[in-house]
């Protein structure tokens, strides 16, 4: 989830003048892409883990009757995802566990409470540091240290099959380490893409309230109201492989998609998802624009909305050949910026050996959002080596600012998430930033990070 402050670019590359990747560049490296990891790819069986949504197979008895399967239960697409995400097993490179003795007794509090209370609590906690190997003139630092610690509650207060309620609460709290609450390594760069979206625009906050939201469900769970103070890329924009900037990329456009005005915000407003077929799944909220994950929900009554709503398909669920084809519209009044439009495309999928290629584009009116025009490719490995709880990827982007930014950005990523033991993930990411959007000059970045979570 990306979070800005007010939950997150016919030349060559290289060019020493503007380094830009144009659209029609970017469609045939997808094209390129698409046909190089498909190719030779099998259509083979897969896990039933999390397929909640797939239909059963008829039986046929020895005396030759044919039976009908059971009927199939059909669940929210995010549902299904969070289900099939919590049965990824960690598979740690060390079996031991010599930093797991407190995250276990946090873990086993939890769980004693989840049985006599039904309240589910999670935390984790968020280390890195970041080093840019050059800056701009007048910026006297090259590294920034941080850590964020998220904190999450979910209360079922009843549920009674067909209908049920639940509280959700996030919370989270940013610090800088040796170095001033204030300092922000991607806005000294000129980044417009948000470099770090654990810290995303602006200072450090130490504690934030993010997300506290009742959720209605009806219809077996297939209709769900959320009211409260949401996160709108919950809602749209969501991939499950490039979208979490504690495991996956750290930089914005991978962490939503900035085209999608106010994605990436936390503020009061309210959501519907629509479970229609297995496959077929409908989202829309209205969101406030003038919030943010510090503020409460006062603005409201200023009635600047971001209004979205978005169609997708879906099929298997994440680590079992999952694909995703979303597609939404959205119209936003803002403060600042003015009122504007515009719409976003994006898929993902999941092929058996793990490859998981996906793409997205975004495209906004000048006014209403900073950024207008969003293009990405990249791929996943969602198991690389054979091992399943570790992460490869890789990601390109090409972003057009408004008319506030000075240089369209281009930004390529890659991070190798490894779960060292049941309790701590380690790996290295490397972000290279070309051109800058709000930079004086037009320079190329290089960034190299070392990031570590400890999961209580």
């Amino acid at each position: 989830m990306r979070h800005e402050t007010g939950w997150a670019d016919g030349r060559t590359l290289f060019q020493k003048d503007r380094q830009v990747l144009t659209p029609s560049r970017l469609g045939l490296l997808l094209w390129l892409l698409l046909a190089g990891v498909s190719s030779g790819q099998a259509a083979k069986g897969g896990d039933p883990v999390g397929q909640s949504n797939q239909a059963g197979a008829s039986q046929q008895t020895t005396d030759g009757v044919v039976q009908k399967p059971p009927p199939v239960q059909i669940r929210q697409t995010l549902d299904v995802d969070s289900a099939a995400l919590a049965k990824v097993p960690a598979d740690p490179l060390v079996e031991g566990d010599p930093f797991g003795a407190f995250p276990e007794a946090v873990r086993e509090v939890a769980r004693s409470v989840a049985r006599g209370e039904r309240v589910k609590f999670t935390a984790s906690y968020t280390l890195l540091d970041q080093y840019a190997a050059t800056v701009p003139d007048g910026v006297d630092r090259h590294n920034q240290g941080s850590g964020r610690l998220d904190f999450t509650a979910n209360w079922a207060a009843y549920d009674h099959g067909k209908t049920a309620g639940s509280v959700f609460l996030l919370v989270r709290s940013g610090t800088n380490l040796g170095v001033s609450q204030q300092f922000n390594l991607s806005d000294q760069l000129g980044s417009g893409v948000f470099l770090n979206c654990l810290q995303g625009g602006g200072a450090q906050r130490p504690i934030t309230l993010n997300i506290l939201y009742w959720r209605q469900d009806f219809w077996s769970k297939r209709l769900s109201f959320y009211l409260g103070k949401i996160h709108p890329n919950e809602y749209i924009s969501l991939s499950m492989y490039n979208n979490d900037e504690r495991t996956q990329f750290l930089n914005g456009e991978n962490d939503g998609n900035l085209a999608v005005a106010s994605d990436g915000t936390y503020a009061g407003g309210a959501a519907v998802e629509v479970q229609a077929t297995r496959h077929i799944y409908v989202h829309a909220l209205a969101v406030d624009t003038e919030g943010s994950q510090y503020t409460n929900i006062k603005t409201l009554e200023d009635r600047k909305y971001l209004e979205a709503i978005e169609a997708g398909w879906f099929t298997g669920s994440p680590g079992s050949k999952y694909s995703d084809f979303r597609l939404g519209m959205y119209r936003e009044d803002t403060k600042n910026l003015g009122s504007g439009y515009g719409g976003a495309f994006a898929f993902e999928h999941e092929f058996e050996n793990g490859w998981a290629p996906f793409a997205k584009v975004g495209f906004a009116t000048p006014r209403g959002t900073s950024i207008r025009q969003t293009d990405t490719l990249g791929v996943v490995q969602t198991h690389p080596f054979g091992r399943h709880g570790d992460m490869f990827g890789a990601s390109l982007s090409y972003t057009e600012p408004n008319f506030q930014g000075k240089h369209h950005e281009s930004i390529f990523e890659t991070f190798y998430r490894l779960r060292l033991t049941r309790s701590v993930e380690v790996g290295p990411d490397m972000e290279v930033s070309i051109h800058p959007t709000y930079a004086t000059q037009s320079a190329v970045r290089a960034l190299v990070s070392a990031r570590a979570r400890i999961i209580f």
